[in-house]
């Protein structure tokens, strides 16, 4: 008989053998057992957020799947940040499972240890094979990394994008801008005070603007810190940054941008009294809204106009995390993987259009056919080479730092030299 075989013969054995190892992974996926911790109770405190709410609605499902019980505690944000590190020093056994933005909480929660390391969990046996780490986007998955290792899971992804006036640009024959060369001569070029329309606007609040400034500095090639941890705001790099910032506003924002948050800039884009507009991806929300937006029709969206080191946006996701004294980790771990699963995923998109986290997810048409096309084009761009937890300096006292360096920015608005 002969050993040779036939391509036939051979394309059907590689086919059944690709068949048998699906057919294994399906086996091993029914087989894992969700309700080995049946019984446990959990408490996870949370912030209000569109993700919270939309899992409080699961919590039933997931008793019923995983035999768990859990209290989910839902806060506004700046209540979870006085609560939760409270019961962590005080009562840490009290705490199961909490929402963390590592960009504001990382340095703290890890040098308090806080944070319980997930890797033994995801790649052992306490995962469902079909949950699949490896589904995440790399870059995302950094956001929740201390020193190479996970410490939670992040939920969704948030950039920050240009929006720009079709109609607007179209009227002065301008194409959308792809550097901060670009952007600077558009602005002026669409820059009407008489007519009551601004040609460029983002944040001029001091503590606020720091979000909207750091991909201007990363663009430019600064950076908040260097590998050491100490400050970067005088490099060249950073200080370049910061004039652009504020020489651009001043020359083509609103006349009262100084003080401006980001929900007295975004209603000038809104109803087409800017004409460009930059902050969080999740802006787009408001500006297809037909019952309160002027420019449903006329919003486009960009990728960040590049400087001279790229396009670099910041990249920031909430997500669960277990709290390192949680006496129920392993149960705390099954409640997070099963909220975070790809089905579970894409209804968190069906209910809230949030960009998600999870490649399969945001390659699907339950994503992709729910926000506008150029969106997610923009989004895809800028994931690869954003700066994870970049929103500002990965420090203890955030809002300290975040003061002082919108001290800076406020300065620069008013016509300050960015050097002094």
């Amino acid at each position: 008989m002969s050993d040779r075989y036939t391509r036939r013969q051979a394309l059907g054995l590689v086919a059944a053998g690709g068949a048998a190892a699906m057919l294994g992974r399906k086996a091993a996926a029914a087989d894992f057992d969700w309700q080995r911790f049946k019984g446990a109770e959990l408490h996870f405190m949370v912030s209000v957020h569109p993700w919270t709410e939309w899992a409080q609605k699961q919590l039933s499902g997931l008793a019923e799947a995983t035999g768990l019980k859990v209290n989910w505690e839902i806060l506004y944000e700046d209540q979870l940040r006085q609560k939760l590190p409270l019961l962590l020093r005080s009562d840490p056994g009290s705490v199961d499972g909490f929402f963390t933005l590592p960009s504001w909480d990382m340095a703290a929660f890890s040098r308090a240890h806080w944070y319980e390391p997930l890797d033994k969990y995801i790649h052992s046996d306490l995962t469902a094979p079909d949950w699949d780490f490896a589904d995440y986007f790399p870059n995302i998955l950094k956001t929740h990394q201390v020193n190479g290792e996970q410490i939670g899971v992040p939920i969704t992804i948030e950039l920050q994008t240009l929006f720009y006036n079709k109609k607007m640009l179209a009227t002065k024959q301008l194409g959308v801008p792809k550097t901060l060369d670009e952007l600077m001569k558009a602005a002026k070029a669409l820059n009407d005070p008489q007519g009551n329309v601004a040609g460029y606007v983002t944040r001029g609040d001091g503590v606020q603007a720091v979000y909207t400034l750091a991909p201007v500095v990363f663009a430019f090639g600064g950076r908040w810190l260097d590998d050491q941890g100490n400050p970067e705001f005088t490099s060249p790099a950073f200080i370049d940054g910061l004039r652009y910032y504020g020489e651009v506003l001043r020359a083509a924002g609103p006349p009262n941008i100084v003080g401006m948050q980001w929900k007295t800039t975004y209603p000038l884009f809104q109803q087409a009294h800017a004409a460009m507009f930059s902050d969080a991806t999740n802006f787009i929300a408001y500006f297809k809204d037909p019952n309160q937006s002027r420019i449903v029709e006329d919003v486009g969206v960009a990728p960040l106009p590049a400087g001279p080191a790229g396009t670099r946006s910041t990249l920031i996701s909430w997500g669960p995390a277990i709290a390192a004294s949680s006496k129920k980790k392993e149960a705390t771990w099954t409640a997070i993987q099963y909220l975070t699963t790809k089905k579970m995923a894409a209804s968190a998109v069906e209910a809230t259009h949030m960009p998600p986290s999870r490649q399969s997810v945001f390659n699907s048409d339950v994503y992709t056919k729910s926000v506008p096309a150029d969106l997610v084009e923009a989004t895809k761009t800028e994931i690869p080479t954003a700066v994870p937890n970049g929103a500002n300096p990965l420090v203890v006292p955030v809002p300290e730092v975040r003061a002082a360096i919108g001290t800076a920015i406020v300065s620069v608005l008013q016509g300050q030299d960015a050097k002094q």
